[in-house]
C-alpha cells in the first residue's frame, strides 16, 4: 500500500492524540507552527482530514535545486575550460551576522572569519538571524 508524508496542522497537536497514532507514524513534531509530519497509508487521508481538531493537511513534496539555467547564465563552462573550479576559495557573506550553529561548525567549523562593524564583537553571533539563514 502506498504511503504519504503529510504536514498535519491542528488545534492542539502536542497531546499525542491517539487518533493520529492509529492512522500513521509521527515522523517529526513542528511545535513552532503546531504541526506534525505524519506518514500515513494513502487510504487514510480522508479520515485524517475529517478529524475535528485537524485544521489542514498539506502533502509534502520533494524539492531540488535546478542549476542548469544558472550555470549557462554565469558561463561556468568557460571557467571550467580555463581550469577554474572554485576550490580553495572562501565566500564572504555580508549580512546581519552569523551564529555558530551546528550546521556551520560540525563536524568542522566552516566559519573562517568574522567582522562586526556595528557592535565590534570579536566572536561570531547573529542578533537578527538573517545572516545565519542566508548562509
Amino acid at each position: 500500500m502506498k504511503t504519504l508524508q503529510v504536514i498535519v496542522e491542528c488545534s492542539n497537536c502536542f497531546t499525542k492524540d491517539e487518533r493520529l497514532l492509529k492512522l500513521g507514524k509521527i515522523r517529526y513534531e513542528i511545535p513552532m507552527i503546531n504541526c506534525y509530519v505524519l506518514e500515513i497509508p494513502e487510504d487514510s487521508l480522508e479520515k485524517l482530514k475529517s478529524l475535528k481538531h485537524i485544521k489542514a493537511v498539506h502533502q509534502t513534496t520533494k524539492i531540488t535545486a535546478q542549476m542548469y539555467n544558472e550555470r549557462k547564465i554565469v558561463k561556468v563552462g568557460t571557467a571550467h575550460k580555463q581550469g577554474l573550479s572554485g576550490r580553495g576559495l572562501s565566500i564572504a557573506v555580508l549580512d546581519t551576522g552569523i551564529a555558530p550553529v551546528p550546521d556551520l561548525v560540525q563536524p568542522v567549523n566552516r566559519i573562517v572569519g568574522f567582522k562586526d562593524i556595528i557592535g565590534g564583537k570579536e566572536r561570531p553571533y547573529d542578533d537578527n538571524g538573517h545572516g545565519t539563514h542566508v548562509w
